[in-house]
């Protein structure tokens, strides 16, 4: 079973990967949006890892629903917002839970993915985070059904995620600025796509 201090080490890599790789996402995001992918996500995760360093309580539940309003103050903006919901997601999925479960973990990235959806309005295709998000989430689901390891599930999911958000080069999007950018954005991939890819290989490091 994974419990609150595990959840903490999680959060901690992905605010680190993404710190790593903010100049990426914000030169990216100019090319299809407003240039400030990078600096927003490194203040939502700053801002969700802060949060997780000073929780003393026992509940992931509380600790994630605490991040999730984190992540909402410290970035106001779309990808932030969904963020946030997708935190949310998780934080009602834990909720009555000592801890995860492999199956739980397992169903995570459906979880947010389907969180974003309700919240954001975008599906699969249109040139979004869930051009990696859904696509990793079926390997991950498929892999583990296989009996690979939790490990090697994500692994697995971390793989897909990156090839996807590659793959969303040359895709016209329908959603966001880059929608109205058209041609011009469309050679670049999609910088939520990417994100997401540095996120799942954060998992598995």
């Amino acid at each position: 079973m994974y419990q609150i201090n595990d959840v903490k080490a999680v959060i901690a890599k992905v605010a680190a990967a993404i710190h790593a790789q903010k100049d990426y996402l914000g030169e990216l995001d100019g090319k299809s949006g407003d240039g400030d992918l990078g600096l927003s996500m490194e203040a939502a995760f700053h801002a969700v890892q802060e949060t997780a360093d000073t929780y003393e309580g026992t509940q992931i539940s509380e600790l994630l629903m605490k991040s999730a309003m984190s992540c909402n103050k410290a970035a106001p903006s779309t990808m932030g917002t969904l963020m946030s919901s997708g935190i949310m997601a998780i934080a009602k999925s834990a909720k009555g839970k000592e801890g995860f479960e492999d199956a739980d973990v397992v169903a995570m990235p459906r979880l947010f993915a389907e969180a974003l959806m309700a919240r954001g309005g975008a599906k699969p295709g249109d040139k979004t985070i869930l051009d990696a998000l859904c696509p990793m989430a079926d390997t991950v689901e498929a892999a583990f059904a296989e009996g690979k390891s939790l490990h090697d599930a994500f692994l697995a999911g971390a793989d897909t995620a990156e090839k996807s958000a590659q793959a969303t080069a040359g895709m016209r999007a329908a959603a966001g600025r880059a929608k109205w950018l058209g041609e011009r954005a469309a050679e670049y991939p999609d910088g939520g796509a990417i994100l997401c890819g540095i996120i799942a290989r954060a998992l598995v490091s």
